[in-house]
This record gives structure tokens, sequence and C-alpha cells, in this order.
């Protein structure tokens, strides 16, 4: 692990993996961009090929905030002295030194590994060579079809909020009044782990019947670092999470209706993603912050069948929490070995 993490980050992150961060079209050319993730500050922008890079938000000089400056050439600029940082966290240039004058040695910046893909910015939470491939749901939408994106900060713990994604048996007791007419048996219920993912299928039905109440199918995928992908109410909505602190989370959605495309899906998916986010605000927020036990803690809980997709995700998690782990130790082995045989 690397030792320049935070605790919090160690504790909350799987290692060796990528983490979404932020949204790829909330980072245009020529404006930095600030975030906060992993109780930690990071700067993002694009250089002069396009790509995104990201500095921790602090320049190296006099701790003055990246964020604010500008981009020149490629590089951002502090806004207080001037100093400029390229991609790759050099600092090209000290204006009070003069143009052209090399910059003196510990101005740099270590950067961090990030890369795009589906339509997202991903954080590589690791010291070896960054994985190829990025975390992704099968049959999860990408962009260009239709589909509305959506991200905002939610003001509860990260693995509460992934835990709270992959229970729905909470639909018909806490949103009975915002997601009227769904049942409360969980029924023909199949939850299982397909490759690296958790599949989930069930239909909620009521006891007796009456108006409004109708059966209600569920299809649902989960996926690490904390990713879902939910068939429901007419849409697909894709979910991604990220911690900013212990307390608050970055939320990013995606929704594509089922049976409209363009801009009828866009407009009904940002219609329904407002919706989504009042419902957790005035509900299930208000729940989740009450929850006294540490987050993926299921030590002290008492779990029935409902649960069956929840314990599956938090085992997959652990899973990767140890290979990394085994990879990290077996590596400082092998190292250890070579250096005792010089």
């Amino acid at each position: 692990m690397n030792e320049n993490l935070s605790s919090f980050e160690s504790a909350e992150l799987i290692p060796d993996y990528w983490h979404p961060i932020a949204r790829s079209s909330a980072v245009t050319h020529g404006k930095p961009v600030g975030i906060k993730r992993f109780d930690r500050q990071f700067v993002l922008w694009r250089g002069g090929d396009g790509r995104v890079a990201c500095l921790p938000d602090r320049c190296s000089h006099r701790a003055a905030v990246l964020s604010t400056g500008k981009i020149r050439e490629g590089c951002i600029e502090c806004p207080y002295h001037g100093l400029r940082f390229d991609s790759a966290g050099r600092c090209v240039l000290i204006p009070a030194n003069g143009a052209g004058t090399p910059v003196p040695d510990g101005f740099d910046i270590a950067p961090m590994t990030v890369r795009e893909a589906h339509g997202l910015i991903w954080y590589w939470n690791g010291d070896g060579e960054p994985a190829a491939d990025h975390p992704w749901l099968p049959g999860a939408t990408e962009m260009g079809t239709g589909a509305a994106e959506y991200d905002y900060i939610a003001a509860a713990p990260y693995l509460r909020i992934l835990e709270n994604l992959a229970d729905f048996h909470h639909f018909p007791i806490l949103h009975k009044t915002m997601l009227p007419g769904i049942g409360t048996r969980m029924d023909e219920m199949d939850a299982h782990v397909e490759g690296e993912a958790v599949s989930f299928k069930a239909t909620m039905r009521w006891e007796t019947a009456g108006w409004l109440r109708q059966d209600t199918p569920i299809e649902a995928w989960f996926g690490l670092p904390a990713l879902a992908l939910i068939k429901f109410g007419g849409f697909y909505v894709n979910y991604a999470l990220a911690p900013i602190d212990a307390e608050r989370t970055w939320i990013y959605a995606r929704y594509h209706h089922l049976q409209w495309n363009g801009a009828a899906s866009k407009i009904a998916g940002t219609i329904a993603a407002r919706y989504d986010r009042a419902i957790f605000k005035l509900q299930d927020r208000k729940v989740l912050v009450t929850q006294g036990d540490q987050p993926g803690d299921f030590s002290n809980f008492k779990l029935y069948a409902a649960d069956r997709p929840i314990a599956l995700l938090w085992g997959l998690r652990k899973r990767a929490i140890l290979a990394a782990q085994n990879r990290g130790a077996k590596e400082h082995q092998d190292t250890s070995a070579a250096a005792a045989g010089r």
C-alpha cells in the first residue's frame, strides 16, 4: 500500500484497484477542477494532449490551492506566484527566477495516476503497474445513447450508501409514500456471484390484493469497487460511488429509459435522477446516519434471506482486499529475499 495514503483511504478503499472519482464531462479544456475524495484534495485538468491530469491540490511552494489557478500551455499555474506544473507534476517555471531558468530540485509534485473510461475518471489506488482494464458491469449504459448523467454529494458514509444500494426490501417500508405500490414480500429471489459481480433478481409482492398493489420486478448487478446497475421503474440506472471523507460520499448516477432513446430518454432520466436524489435526502439519509455500527461491519447484524446481495457484495470486497494484501506480502518477501541474496 502506498505510504502516502491517509489512514482513511487505507481503510475504505480496495488496494490495487481503480476507483471512480469524477465524471469526464466535469473536466473541460482550459479550466482546473478541485475535488475532495478519500479525505484528500485533488486538482484535475486536461493537458495539452486532452488527457486528464491529477495532482494534490496544493502548491509545493507555499501551499496555495492550485485549482483556483489557470491552465497555461497545458500546465496548471499557481494563482499565488505563478509556478507552473505539467501533467507529470514537474515544476517547469518559477516566474520570479526568470523564464528559462532551471527549476531547483524539490518543487515537483507527485502525480496521481488517473485514466478515463466509460465516461468517468478513475484513480488508481496502488503502487504497482495499474491494471489495464477498468471495472465495469456488463450491459451498463454508456454515454451517447440518450443517457442522462447526474452527480451529487450525499451526507452519509460511503460504505453505508453502498450497502443501501443493494437493499431493496426497505422500499415498501421507508419509501412507501414516494414509491407507492410496492409489496413487502421478496418473492422468486435469486442472488448469486457471476464472475466479479453480484447478480440479483426478485419480484416484490403484496400479501393481499388491492388498488395500486401490483407485482414489482427488480433486477440488479453490483460490482467492485462501488458500482451498481439497477433495472427498476422503467430505467436502467448505473451508479458509481467514491468517499469524500468519513461522513460524505460522491454519488454518480446514469439513467437510460428502457424503451426510449435520444432526447426523450435524457429528459425522463434527468427528472428521475432528481426524484431519486430527493428520496435519498428526505428518507434514506435520515436512517443511514442513525446506524451506529461501523459501516461494512456485519459482526453485530442479524441477516435474513433478502440481505443476501449485500452479504455477497461484501464477500467480493473482502476477497479483493485480501488478494491485494497477499500480493503485497509476497512482493515484500521477494524483495527481502533478493536483498539478502546479494
